[in-house]
């Protein structure tokens, strides 16, 4: 896949699923469907990604408890989401490499690219799916994005980091 430029995720009601939306700066389309089993195994995921990936960088953060782990995590989430543009509207394509249905998401992993950068592969059951190189900002903004629209569809799952980030101003002076 080229390089991203936008992503959408919306919850479609009829559908109970969400529908996770790619545009490329080439401006091709992808377009995926996920189930409220297939977000769960996504959020767990990136979640891991990210609890690791602070180890090998901070030898301390990789001894620490997963509550520490999860703070510095959301207070990154909170920095990185004020980063982003989530106000422009979603720019549709007509060029859709995959079809204009979506496929429906059954896998999901991290795989190392060529770089060394994280890739997030996400696959139906059979044929094509995406892989996108993660950085700090499109790792956060799709956490944001899925988080927004699992609570449209009240599906009644955390995946709020918000409370994760209390543990700073919890447990007293020298955290913040």
């Amino acid at each position: 896949m080229s390089q991203l430029y936008q992503m959408q995720v919306t919850f479609a009601p009829v559908e109970d699923r969400l529908l996770f939306r790619v545009n490329t700066k080439e401006r091709q389309e992808f377009r995926f469907w996920m189930t409220r089993r297939y977000v769960g195994l996504l959020w767990k995921t990136v979640l891991g990604y990210l609890r690791n990936r602070q180890a090998p960088e901070n030898p301390v953060v990789a001894k620490a408890p997963e509550p520490i782990k999860d703070a510095l995590i959301a207070k990154e989430h909170e920095e990185q989401v004020a980063k982003s543009d989530f106000k422009t509207q979603y720019q549709e394509s007509s060029y859709l490499p995959l079809g204009e249905a979506p496929l429906l998401l059954f896998g999901v992993g991290i795989k190392d690219g060529p770089e060394g950068q994280a890739i997030l592969c996400m696959h139906p059951q059979n044929g094509e799916g995406i892989e996108v190189t993660l950085n700090d900002q499109i790792t956060h903004s799709l956490c944001r994005l899925i988080a927004d629209a699992t609570k449209k569809a009240e599906w009644s799952l955390d995946l709020d980091f918000k409370q994760a980030s209390e543990f700073f101003t919890d447990q007293g002076p020298g955290l913040n």
